[in-house]
């Protein structure tokens, strides 16, 4: 996939919290106690840091 341009991450409003970015919980629903995987990345609204978010699979991609 030399061709494939890199993924922008998603913007989110800065009262997200900290467990969601950190990945210790579905970064749309909250749970858990549910198997997590991998859902992408986001940015907090009026930074720089990259945050690796996971889900439980409440919601489509």
């Amino acid at each position: 996939m030399a061709n494939a341009l890199p993924l922008v991450p998603t913007d989110v409003d800065e009262r997200v919290s900290l467990v969601r970015l950190h990945g210790e919980a579905c970064f749309h629903c909250g749970a858990v106690n549910k198997t997590l995987r991998t859902a992408g990345h986001v940015v907090v609204r009026g930074s720089t840091r990259v945050w690796q978010i996971v889900t439980c699979g409440c919601r489509a991609a």
